[in-house]
């Protein structure tokens, strides 16, 4: 039985004249040819196309009208015919543009010196695809085991310098640098990409978020460094005694709230609500505004939505262009929605800030003050919540996952609780000064750092032009170097039993540290993290405090290991759950 949409197939395929395999629609698809070996060496390979992702699309969809307006005059004579070779010609355009790009990353590329899965030689789709689950730190590592300290990971067209224009001031795309990319596990790179005299750069790695930018993302040498100016204003030694009272007041919130748990011995979900203290400080360093989580015992939805849109950073994270097609064409779905409503939430925040004239100390205030007396309060506006939800997310999201590891950690090693409380009873845990000389508190924070980093495998730079030599071997100019700090922080060159927690390495056991330079969990020198001292002081007050105050274990019939077991590198570290139970010391 023959069906009606068969017969109006059949009837399509009638309508068709084969002018698709004349002469002249065999030069045609000639041109086509040409057009996408064009496309690729006279333009792709010059600049930054990453964020310019959908606008490539989007031409190329819009080549069918014309194209099919060229075949009306020139082609076949139904309308049929005239799709049928727009189709062709676009198809073989697509298929010359890839062809040509794949043959020239394998066979002429600058980094085919160095070893590495070839399908990541061709395209960084094959790392996306591999790093579904979010578990890139543990991708690399294999990568490392399999190809030794330098690996090529990945590769995009290469580029030239052009001249910069102001609309990429705050992408730094104005070098226009369209890296490659190796990944480099020895220990020196950390110190040589980021320590004294280096002259990297941010790679396009940082515009994952675009267009929301902060001071972590900014890419711009000269504007990130004013702007760092700024921040550093914000949280100078002035401002301090307020950010650390909202610490301690916080901390004090939290801890009422484990008291009320271990008088009805109730399991507390620990790693939930270390993201609600961490974002509840955030918010008043940030805006004058906590979330109040700990206080209500309930997440805030717009951090629910912005720790669910960070899942986009699992697979996206190093393809920031498949995350600018994500963001422009998915606004209404998914993960895409419940970031644009967490930004569109910061952005109607700085808004009250602007407005309110209350005098609180807090970033936001800091910036919008650099904005009135530039007069630039408007223009500035994508600026502003791009930096407020930028820092907001580098503030909490990577101090919740550091105090996780720190209570699973201790809860795994419970002699590092008791060694601990033992200190803390020589000093008053309020003071917050004391707090920083307590060697066992710090060296066991330093090895949780260690073990696990907030950014495991982030922090990616651009070599200079001029190429730099790491390791004694010679990388190009303008590839993307990858240092992968959980790799590098559990080296065998650089520490003793490294997959082992000994707090002790940092105090009495030095002989377990081979080379310390490589322990850089803040990175180091200009991109240094501006909020160091506010994150040391959060992870000791509330490390002391409670260990002081609890006895906590794991909670019976819960995997313990699930904290690890779940671990993912969604750019900052986000830990599987931890579920504890609290006992109130006599």
């Amino acid at each position: 039985m023959v069906t009606s949409d068969q017969t109006t197939t059949w009837v399509l395929f009638r309508s068709y004249d084969g002018s698709l395999f004349e002469t002249g629609a065999a030069s045609r698809a000639s041109t086509a040819v040409v057009a996408g070996l064009a496309v690729h060496h006279l333009l792709l390979r010059k600049g930054e196309w990453h964020l310019k992702a959908p606008t490539i699309i989007e031409t190329w969809l819009c080549s069918f009208p014309i194209l099919y307006s060229l075949e009306a005059l020139w082609g076949a004579k139904n309308n049929m015919g005239n799709a049928f070779n727009a189709l062709y010609l676009m198809s073989i355009f697509a298929l010359s543009l890839l062809i040509s790009i794949a043959l020239y990353r394998v066979f002429f590329h600058k980094l085919n010196s160095f070893p590495g899965p070839r399908l990541a030689a061709i395209s960084k789709l094959w790392h996306s695809a591999n790093c579904v689950g979010a578990k890139n730190h543990l991708l690399l590592e294999r990568m490392r085991k399999q190809y030794g300290d330098f690996v090529r990971t990945g590769c995009f067209p290469f580029s030239i310098r052009t001249t910069p224009t102001a609309a990429h001031q705050l992408t730094g795309s104005m070098e226009s640098l369209g890296p490659n990319e190796i990944t480099i596990f020895d220990p020196e790179t950390l110190v040589k990409i980021d320590g004294p005299g280096s002259k990297t750069r941010k790679s396009d790695f940082y515009d994952f978020l675009w267009p929301a930018a902060g001071l972590v993302n900014f890419r711009d040498v000269s504007f990130h460094d004013a702007r760092r100016r700024i921040w550093m204003q914000a949280v100078s030694a002035k401002n301090l005694p307020v950010y650390e009272s909202q610490i301690a007041e916080h901390a004090e919130k939290w801890e009422k709230l484990l008291g009320t748990h271990a008088d009805q011995g109730t399991m507390v979900p620990f790693r939930d609500m270390a993201y609600w203290y961490a974002f509840d400080v955030m918010g008043m360093f940030m805006l004058s505004e906590s979330f109040d989580m700990i206080s209500s015992s309930e997440s805030h939805w717009a951090v629910d939505n912005l720790r669910r849109a960070m899942k986009i950073l699992g697979p996206c994270q190093m393809t920031p262009w498949l995350a600018q097609i994500g963001f422009k064409y998915l606004k209404g779905y998914w993960l895409v929605r419940d970031w644009h409503a967490t930004v569109n939430w910061c952005r109607e925040r700085l808004q009250d800030r602007i407005k309110s004239d209350d005098g609180a100390t807090n970033i936001a205030s800091h910036l919008i003050s650099d904005s009135i007396r530039n007069e630039s309060v408007e223009k500035d506006e994508n600026l502003l919540t791009g930096e407020a939800v930028v820092g907001i997310i580098a503030g909490s999201d990577t101090t919740g996952p550091t105090l996780t590891m720190v209570f699973y950690l201790l809860a795994r090693h419970p002699e590092h609780q008791a060694k601990l409380y033992e200190e803390l009873q020589q000093i008053d845990v309020t003071d917050r000064e004391a707090l920083k000389t307590l060697p066992h508190l710090n060296a066991v924070i330093d090895e949780t750092m260690r073990c696990y980093p907030a950014i495991m495998t982030g922090g990616n730079r651009d070599t200079p032009p001029e190429g730099m030599t790491i390791a004694g071997r010679f990388i190009p100019g303008d590839v993307t170097i990858v240092s992968p700090r959980y790799t590098i922080f559990r080296s065998e060159r650089c520490y003793v039993n490294p997959d082992e927690f000994i707090p002790e390495r940092w105090t009495s056991r030095p002989d377990l540290i081979k080379d310390s330079r490589s322990f850089r969990p803040f990175a180091s020198g200009r991109y240094s993290c501006v909020g160091k001292s506010l994150a040391l002081t959060q992870l000791r007050v509330v490390t002391a405090l409670f260990v002081s105050k609890f006895r906590f274990t794991f909670a019976s019939g819960d995997d313990p290991d699930s904290t690890v077991k779940g671990l993912k590198d969604q750019f900052t570290t986000a830990p599987g759950p931890l579920k504890l139970m609290f006992q109130a010391r006599k």
